[in-house]
């Protein structure tokens, strides 16, 4: 059987090496990064990936820019003790939930809207297997991904599904530490399945506003979770 590998996009090389930097120590908190041009030079890439990079870096919680004097490696709160995924700080958490209350109900809406029979079979199978584990959180986390990415491929459109794409590589770095405060399963996928049937009648309104319910919970719970921290 012939396995494709996805190749290495070039942004994503420059986040590999800052994340490995600063694993290694080579990077400590409060360090400037070198200028734009110089690593522009370094990684071979153009100004738009190095940019690219930047914003997930930021999305990260592992650096922040600072108008006027360049960017800066964030708090040491967000490194990891160990070896492994560099997880979100528990602020860039809520900012990228806060940007899904804005564009789930939209993706869910226009999933509606145009999902196909082979999109209905898809979504239908994820919800299965969703239940099949569901005290494993890498499970659930993995199901979860499926789930919204099933939705976006229903829109029809590309950058949506880049765009959950984008959102859950960033949550699945640290995907143990936000479904651990996840607790309330049978919401999940009750909450789901709800999704499905407003997908299968094609009731955008509707499915825009369980969407919207649906990561509004999500939202809250761990906004409170984090708050007591």
């Amino acid at each position: 059987m012939e396995i494709s590998v996805r190749p290495i996009r070039k942004y994503e090389k420059v986040v590999n090496a800052i994340r490995n930097a600063i694993s290694r120590g080579e990077l400590s908190y409060g360090d400037a990064l070198p200028p734009e041009r110089e690593m522009i030079e370094q990684f071979g890439v153009s100004r738009g990936s190095l940019r690219e990079a930047f914003s997930v870096l930021e999305l990260l919680g592992l650096i922040e820019s600072k108008p006027g004097s360049g960017r800066f490696v964030r708090s040491p709160h967000a490194f990891p003790e160990g070896p492994g995924a560099v997880p979100l700080e528990g602020s860039a958490v809520l900012e990228l939930m806060e940007a899904r209350r804005i564009l789930d109900p939209a993706i869910a809406s226009e999933a509606a809207r145009r999902a196909g029979p082979s999109d209905m079979t898809r979504i239908r199978r994820v919800l299965s297997a969703t239940k099949e584990q569901l005290d494993d959180v890498t499970h659930r986390a993995r199901s979860d991904f499926d789930f919204h990415l099933a939705l976006a491929a229903a829109t029809q459109n590309f950058i949506f599904a880049n765009i959950v794409r984008m959102e859950f590589n960033l949550i699945m770095a640290t995907h143990e530490q936000i479904y651990g405060m996840l607790e309330d399963k049978n919401a999940f996928v009750s909450e789901h399945e709800d999704l499905y049937e407003a997908i299968t009648v094609h009731d955008s309104d509707r499915a825009g506003l369980v969407a919207s319910l649906h990561i509004d919970r999500i939202y809250r719970t761990l906004l409170g979770a984090f708050a007591m921290q």
